[in-house]
């Protein structure tokens, strides 16, 4: 027992694992705010510089995914005129040309559940989205 006089009946001093798991938690949830902090921020950076640098205009950038995917915009902005927040919704397409991963419909759902944010995507619901390919 090195740095002990020998006869010490003190046990020996040992660092509390008590407060190594505290400065561990610490630690660990200085690093969680620094990281969400830091998304927010960067968030904010993105947002402003997609809305001052793009040369689209903001009913163009909304309609940039489907255009590139060859849906008409009309239906989707007159549904999307009577959303609201929360708002549960369900999308009635049939299945469509199959690609080489999935299937023209689940294109739709899924372009749906993007564009009708923060409206709610589900199963069966009372409004109804009703979209046929041309």
């Amino acid at each position: 027992m090195e740095g002990r006089v020998q006869g010490d009946s003190r046990p020996t001093q040992r660092p509390s694992v008590r407060l190594t798991v505290v400065l561990a938690a610490i630690f660990f949830a200085a690093l969680a705010a620094s990281a969400l902090l830091s998304a927010y921020h960067v968030r904010g950076q993105v947002r402003d510089a997609v809305t001052r640098d793009s040369k689209l205009t903001a009913a163009e950038r909304r309609h940039a995914a489907g255009d590139r995917l060859g849906f008409d915009p009309a239906p989707f902005d007159a549904f999307r005129g009577r959303l609201s927040r929360r708002d549960r919704y369900a999308v009635d397409v049939p299945p469509g040309a199959k690609g080489p991963f999935i299937t023209r419909g689940a294109v739709v759902r899924a372009y749906a559940a993007f564009y009708f944010l923060p409206a709610i995507q589900v199963t069966r619901a009372d409004r109804v989205f009703h979209f046929h390919f041309r």
